[in-house]
């Protein structure tokens, strides 16, 4: 009988305190027509934190949403087709409560970018230009607390670019992607059906900042996961398929005698007297050389060449990759070129019609932001859109300009179109971008953004056109980044990963998580970081212009509201020494809300919360060599910068 008893208080006890200790912290809320007042069913919630997606929602046929969520502080956009969208700054999600964030919709407009300063005095439901909350409890528990400092509005499309949404600080929710959202983070429905492969409901009217990307790069990960895939055999069916055989690679990297890097300095490599490849190196002084990218041969007696003012220098006694860089001295100055050239190769078949209106917009926004970030630097811009055989043109394209208006007024002229088989004219769209574009003699940059969603044709003469396109690039040092669209297939995305590995460039690939397009092909990686795409393209331009000053100084500039505004340069952050082998110096102007390490997998490896302004010591000795991202957040806004960890 007491044995019973026991049991039954155990129970009692259990039941009673249960709750307390298991409550979930939950992010719910409604979404309402504001002029009629009826739920919107399949309206889409974006939840995001850091630059990084971390989940998309649909409202169901109540229009209600809910998901379980680590507390932290998030931005929450509401879209709906015919709607204007409205994105709330600053949500404060409390732990283990009922958080709730209700969206009211008017219909009819565009898309209006809202923060707000105090939940609690808002008014249940508002009119159109002002925040439309409805709170669903009048206490402080079972709400959401939205804090920031301004409302923003979008100018119409016709006249302005919208600024990018600032980015707000709190809790790392998922901070391994791998790739998408689960069905367990997601609480309201699939984001994607599995039958028909599409995303479910229309997708919003374009604008900057809605397409959600990742990247990935193979060089930086070649270690742990290249050479894994050379070894299982996984690309060896592409390889064939396209000739290209990125196994024998070599890096080097040059500096100065003070350790300075010495960009844009072309090197070969040699078999004996037969060339095998050649290259320049970066803005970090770094070149990658290829022994039988083509052909797939092994060869003997290697070294590396230059000619630097006149005097003939050769290296000898080179390791692979995997065994580490090659690491030389020229008798070089300090400095860097200033100049900078870009080029968007962009497919504009049919197959693109579901994205290319988004990618213009976001490409447009990329340009106006880089401008801007880097009035120091000699920008200048091209574009070349392609086609097929058989359609109206086969490329259309605008010389590389340093007057950016003409490269936004050509690509706001084009469209979709053409096409009808699935293969495209990729080779013709990389040789009027590598060969018929005037590249800079001398630059700390030249980069060729690939924009497409359908593979090259897959014959002899179109392989013999891409290995030519891409021999001449490495030479030239333009570096090929591919942007993968919804589509694309497994062949096509390793053919550019061979284009990233062969050009020290790297691999991004549209994501699933903005909504908008096709289903988007899960990418051949391990983890990654989600982001939106015009964020992406601009940290990648930040981190191929970068160069240290000549006191072995590199920086990170801050962009801000203000600054797009005003057209002026604002703050900025130096780090030193980079490489750096035991610690760097950090040095912020002022106080940032955090600064974090992340290695080439995007896993935080170190990260600093409320860092006041001055000169902060970060330790590396732990870490192994690679390449890392320093990503520091400032009033709602992520600046980032790229340092190498090198061992003597």
């Amino acid at each position: 009988m007491r044995y019973w008893i026991l049991l039954l208080a155990v129970g009692l006890i259990s039941t009673a305190f249960f709750p307390f200790f298991n409550n979930p912290t939950l992010l719910e809320g409604k979404v309402n027509d504001l002029r009629t007042g009826l739920a919107l069913s399949g309206a889409s919630i974006v939840i995001t934190q850091e630059a990084k997606v971390i989940a998309t929602l649909k409202t169901d046929k109540n229009g209600q949403f809910s998901l379980k969520i680590e507390p932290g502080t998030y931005v929450l956009t509401c879209t709906q087709p015919g709607y204007t969208g409205h994105r709330y700054l600053g949500v404060t999600v409390k732990d283990k409560e009922k958080n709730t964030v209700n969206f009211v919709l008017a219909p009819d407009a565009e898309l209006e970018e809202m923060t707000v300063s105090d939940f609690s005095q808002r008014p249940e439901a508002t009119t159109m230009g002002e925040v439309a909350v409805m709170s669903a409890a009048p206490h402080s528990r079972d709400r959401a607390t939205m804090k920031s400092e301004s409302i923003l509005r979008e100018a119409p499309r016709s006249t302005a670019k919208p600024a990018p949404a600032p980015l707000t600080e709190g809790a790392v929710l998922y901070d391994k992607i791998k790739p998408a959202i689960t069905e367990e983070e997601i609480a309201s429905g699939d984001e994607i059906s599995p039958a028909e492969g599409k995303i479910h409901g229309a997708a919003p009217s374009p604008r900057a900042g809605l397409l959600t990307a990742g990247e990935w790069n193979d060089l930086h990960n070649w270690d742990k996961h290249w050479l894994d895939l050379l070894a299982d055999g996984e690309i060896a069916e592409h390889q064939k398929t396209y000739g290209f055989y990125p196994k024998h690679r070599y890096t080097v990297l040059l500096s100065n005698p003070q350790g300075l890097p010495v960009s844009d300095q072309p090197v070969a490599l040699y078999s004996g007297n037969t060339l095998l490849w050649e290259a320049r190196t970066d803005n970090n002084g770094k070149a990658e050389l290829w022994v039988g990218l083509f052909d797939d041969k092994a060869a003997d007696q290697l070294q590396v060449r230059c000619n630097y003012q006149g005097q003939a220098l050769e290296w000898r006694n080179l390791k692979e990759a995997k065994a580490g860089i090659n690491t030389w001295q020229l008798p070089a100055p300090c400095g860097a070129s200033k100049n900078v050239d870009i080029v968007w190769a962009v497919d504009a078949t049919g197959s693109m019609g579901d994205e290319i209106e988004y990618l213009k917009t976001e490409l447009l926004d990329v340009i106006g932001r880089v401008k801007t970030l880097n009035p120091e630097l000699a920008i200048r811009m091209g574009t070349v859109f392609y086609r097929d055989n058989g359609d109206d043109y086969l490329t259309k394209s605008s010389n590389l300009n340093a007057d950016a208006s003409k490269t936004v007024g050509f690509i706001r002229k084009q469209f979709a179109g053409g096409g009808g088989d699935y293969p495209e004219a990729v080779h013709s769209a990389l040789e009027e971008a590598i060969f018929r574009q005037s590249w800079s003699q001398d630059a700390v940059a030249r980069i060729c953004f690939l924009v497409l969603d359908a593979s090259p044709h897959q014959t002899p003469e179109v392989s013999a056109s891409l290995q030519r396109s891409i021999r001449e690039a490495a030479r030239l040092g333009i570096r090929i980044v591919p942007v993968t669209a919804s589509g694309i297939q497994k062949d096509t995305e390793f053919l550019m990963k061979f284009f990233g590995l062969a050009t020290n460039g790297t691999y991004v690939f549209l994501t699933d998580h903005s909504g908008i397009g096709g289903k988007h092909l899960e990418p051949t990686t391990d983890e990654y970081k989600v982001e939106l795409l015009n964020d992406l393209l601009v940290r990648l331009i930040g981190e191929y212009t970068a160069t240290e000053n000549c006191k072995g100084q590199s920086e990170i500039r801050f962009e801000t509201q203000q600054q797009q505004q005003t057209n002026t340069p604002e703050l900025k952050a130096l780090y030193y020494p980079n490489p750096a082998s035991v610690q760097f110096t950090l040095e912020l102007p002022v106080e940032v809300q955090s600064v974090t390490l992340y290695d080439a997998e995007g896993k935080a490896v170190r990260k600093l919360e409320s860092v006041s302004a001055g000169k902060h010591q970060v330790e590396v000795q732990d870490l192994p060599p690679g390449f890392y991202t320093i990503r520091i957040l400032s009033k709602g806004r992520m600046q980032s910068g790229k340092i190498m960890v090198l061992r003597s």
